[in-house]
């Protein structure tokens, strides 16, 4: 069990009441590449029930929680085949009306730290180039701008658009 607070928002292993809510935001955020529907719920309460960490699912994702409510998640990305040993990629789904109130940066605050502690050497997070209000809360947090990743996301019309990529290093992050 996962448990990690900081001083208004908690990261906290999913339970089976987080699967309604985290799925039906998934079904209106078109900037979500994951799964939908019925695949997402199959998907989190999979998760659930196996208590998936990193080292045996290479999928970790956790409830965010706002002043006791549900609010979003975050997931950590980490395909052995897709990247080297040590590096990570993030993301942050938040509710549309939790958006704005700082919750999605101290949620990437906790998260980043969390994994470093963890022992990840590096922890990256991509967004629509255009996601202006992502890659401000990322370079607050203290992720660097690596580049553009061209023609990267898919969007809701069938065509694709450009990516920020960041990162954040573990021997650059201040120690928690």
């Amino acid at each position: 069990m996962i448990d990690v607070a900081g001083t208004r928002v908690r990261l906290r292993s999913l339970t089976l009441d987080d699967v309604e809510p985290l799925a039906a935001a998934r079904e209106v955020d078109e900037t979500s590449f994951g799964p939908r529907g019925e695949e997402a719920r199959a998907r989190l309460r999979n998760q659930i029930e196996r208590s998936a960490t990193l080292e045996d699912g290479e999928y970790l994702d956790l409830a965010v929680e706002a002043e006791g409510h549900l609010v979003g998640d975050v997931q950590a990305r980490m395909p052995p085949r897709a990247w080297p040993a040590g590096v990570c990629e993030i993301g942050i789904l938040l509710f549309e009306d939790a958006r704005g109130r700082g919750y999605g940066r101290e949620a990437a605050t906790l998260f980043t730290d969390y994994l470093f502690r963890e022992g990840l050497e590096r922890v990256q997070a991509s967004t629509a180039a255009g996601n202006i209000a992502m890659r401000r809360v990322l370079e607050i947090v203290g992720y660097g701008f690596e580049g553009i990743l061209r023609s990267y996301g898919p969007t809701p019309e069938g065509g694709r658009e450009d990516y920020a990529m960041y990162a954040a290093i573990r021997e650059d992050r201040p120690p928690t």
